[in-house]
């Protein structure tokens, strides 16, 4: 049994607590590899057996997790500044950053050597615009299905990578920020959400890319959701973090009900990234960050509660971004511009009470209602979602059906 799965019902009350910056250990990849070149260049990490691999500026790295002290090891496409890339078998398809195209390299020797196999398609009519890639995801099923998002649409491939076609119309996810992924327990639903403050920024599908619903509207003024985390068993609840706020979903994401902070250190974070833990799906771990901290949060009751985030101050003059964060066993990995994190589960839950966070009661002071595309309506008929927001700044919504 491993021994991160007994920490929840002993929680802080008889374990130990150690210092507070020692929660965050420091991996040292280095600001030079991790650093973004753009707001839309978002580096990616995998986690493969006991190996960690980070697309990074200047190739990917991998480094042993079972190891302790292990060093960093190029793996392949040395100099390469890398987005996130797709393994099936002993071929890579990786994505490349890169406004000029060239986007996608396939290695068939571990990123030693590549062939650019970007398609004609990743351009935009006569006048032969490149876009910009910014996600590749690899079917959790299939390895040889994979999506790409760009600033123009998404594209699919079925056999990794050899054809594409494209999935969506030509400006549909136009400024999105490429926060996209398959539900791992139903494929065919995909999210693809944004980080910007434009007024769409959350769009899903139930249909493997087919069309797109827009939900963006049922977010009470928060413009920025960023990536969603699946419950591993239960396809119905959803959760993600946006700005001062973390959203949750008991209906396959077709409504969604807010939770607001109290406390400046929850209030004022950017929730980037969520995830279940990988044995005890009532633990959720969120990673964000404010104007000078990288922060991290749980919830040990399936996130009807939340700690008192751990912090770690930033490294970089500027507001460092988290590029991604994974686990594996009993450790957390956070990646920022500056380095790679890692985290004990264990000592993180020990270092937090898990418990006030939420605000638990409040007044209603509004009820808004929509018809199923997004559209507020004054006079509602038939299905209709309601959206009763409260004192606090929480929001409930639900679906009613007038006559």
């Amino acid at each position: 049994m491993k021994s991160h799965k007994f920490f929840i019902l002993s929680l802080a009350v008889s374990m130990s607590v150690t210092a507070h910056g020692q929660l965050f250990t420091p991996l040292g990849l280095g600001i030079e590899k991790c650093e973004r070149k753009a707001n839309f260049y978002q580096p990616q990490m995998h986690v493969e057996g006991n190996t960690l691999y980070v697309c990074t500026k200047q190739g990917l790295f991998s480094k042993s997790i079972s190891i302790d002290n292990s060093s960093w090891q190029l793996v392949g496409f040395e100099g390469i500044p890398l987005q996130d890339y797709a393994r099936n078998g002993d071929d890579i398809i990786a994505l490349r950053h890169n406004v000029n195209g060239n986007f996608l390299l396939l290695s068939h020797d571990g990123g030693k050597t590549y062939n650019d196999i970007t398609p004609d398609l990743f351009t935009v009519g006569d006048l032969d615009v490149l876009m910009v890639m910014k996600k590749l995801i690899q079917h959790p099923i299939d390895p040889n299905t994979l999506l790409v998002s760009s600033d123009w649409g998404l594209f699919q491939s079925t056999d990794f990578g050899q054809t594409w076609n494209e999935l969506s119309s030509k400006g549909l996810l136009f400024a999105m920020s490429g926060y996209i992924g398959y539900h791992q327990l139903n494929p065919k639903v995909i999210f693809n959400s944004d980080e910007s403050s434009l007024p769409f920024n959350l769009y899903i599908s139930y249909n493997g890319g087919q069309s797109w619903n827009d939900v963006s509207s049922i977010f009470s003024g928060d413009k920025s959701i960023k990536r969603i985390a699946f419950h591993p068993t239960d396809t119905n609840n959803w959760i993600v973090g946006g700005s001062n706020a973390v959203y949750t979903s008991s209906d396959n994401g077709q409504t969604w009900n807010t939770q607001s902070f109290t406390g400046d250190a929850l209030r004022n974070a950017i929730w980037c990234y969520t995830a279940y833990d990988s044995d005890n799906s009532n633990v959720i771990y969120m990673a964000g960050r404010t104007n000078d901290k990288i922060e991290v949060m749980c919830s040990a009751n399936g996130g009807k509660t939340w700690s008192i985030p751990q912090t770690e101050s930033m490294k970089k003059p500027s507001p460092e971004k988290i590029n991604d964060m994974k686990q594996s066993g009993d450790k957390l990995f956070i990646y920022t511009e500056s380095d790679v994190y890692e985290i004990s589960k264990e000592q993180l839950i020990s270092q937090t009470t898990c418990a006030q966070g939420i605000a638990a009661t409040s007044t209603q002071i509004s009820s808004e209602c929509y018809d199923l595309l997004g559209r507020r309506i004054d006079s509602p008929s038939g299905l209709t979602i309601v959206v009763t927001r409260y004192s606090d700044g929480t929001m409930r919504t639900e679906k009613k059906m007038f006559k």
